[in-house]
């Protein structure tokens, strides 16, 4: 499945297609969310009011579906379009696979489901072990991570450790953006630095922010949007504890484990990936 979509609205990088790219695997959402998505994922500098615009001309072209203030895609309008667009409507309909291992990665876009956000967080960490195995002398070397509360440096950290070691010995460079701001997050920041990353903190505006969280490894992007219940918990969990001292693990432990429907989305984009790249290392204030 081609990870851009192009609508007969003209070229591909205009902003209609870049809403209707979005929703296609993110939906439904706010107009102040696909606005940051846009930014980020496209490293496109595009207005509030632009994106408003295009999302209401695809609400008139019968295109996408709006409710008081989240937008959708059409399906009805995918049923009746062209071959093309056909295919995509049963790739937005279909069961999200639940990956056995990592080569359960197929094509430019996979999307997974799981059933807590510590199931996750380990899929994703294979997904790191794998991408070093295969690493060779002239691949893409930078490895950039974004998160509002990096937890599993608490659940994990010898885990972090060693694979942060392993990529270090290759010769990748690796930064993590946090964007939160309790004491516990600055602690986690001190121990990425300690074990060779460089750390930025831009507390999050937006809740595109709070709940977003992605990584680069190469050309491959992996991502996922915390659920905005458990997004909720675990903001109340970082600000509970002002020292180290008073970190509860076995809470954490709970609600990283709790059953949550959570889905990560692995992305094969070079550009797409050092966009990414850029940004984050921009506010960090990295080379």
């Amino acid at each position: 499945m081609a990870l851009r979509y192009t609508l007969p609205l003209g070229s591909k990088d205009t902003i209609k297609n870049l809403v209707f790219t979005i929703l296609t695997k993110e939906s439904p959402l706010k107009l102040v969310e696909l606005t940051h998505l846009i930014r980020r994922r496209y490293g496109r500098q595009v207005t509030f009011q632009a994106v408003r615009k295009a999302a209401l001309e695809l609400v008139q072209e019968g295109v996408l579906k709006k409710t008081i203030k989240e937008f959708s895609i059409n399906k009805e309008w995918i049923f009746d379009a062209k071959k093309q667009l056909d295919a995509l409507y049963l790739e937005i309909s279909r069961e999200h696979q639940r990956p056995t291992r990592v080569d359960s990665i197929k094509g430019e876009v996979s999307v997974f489901s799981f059933d807590s956000l510590n199931q996750l967080m380990k899929f994703w960490q294979d997904i790191i072990d794998d991408w070093f195995e295969h690493f060779k002398s002239g691949d893409p070397n930078i490895n950039a991570y974004q998160g509002r509360h990096l937890w599993e440096a608490l659940l994990h950290p010898d885990r972090e450790k060693q694979m942060m070691g392993r990529l270090k010995r290759k010769g990748i460079i690796s930064y993590t953006l946090g964007t939160g701001n309790t004491p516990l997050d600055n602690y986690i920041g001190r121990f990425y630095a300690k074990i060779g990353l460089r750390v930025g903190f831009i507390p999050a505006k937006s809740l595109v922010d709070r709940t977003y969280y992605v990584g680069t490894y190469g050309d491959m992007i992996v991502e996922t949007k915390y659920p905005q219940e458990l997004a909720t918990r675990l903001e109340a969990f970082f600000k509970k504890a002002n020292t180290i001292e008073e970190l509860d693990l076995v809470e954490l432990s709970e609600l990283v484990n709790s059953k949550n429907k959570v889905q990560l989305t692995v992305i094969r984009n070079h550009g797409m990936a050092q966009q990414i790249n850029n940004s984050i290392i921009s506010q960090i204030g990295g080379t």
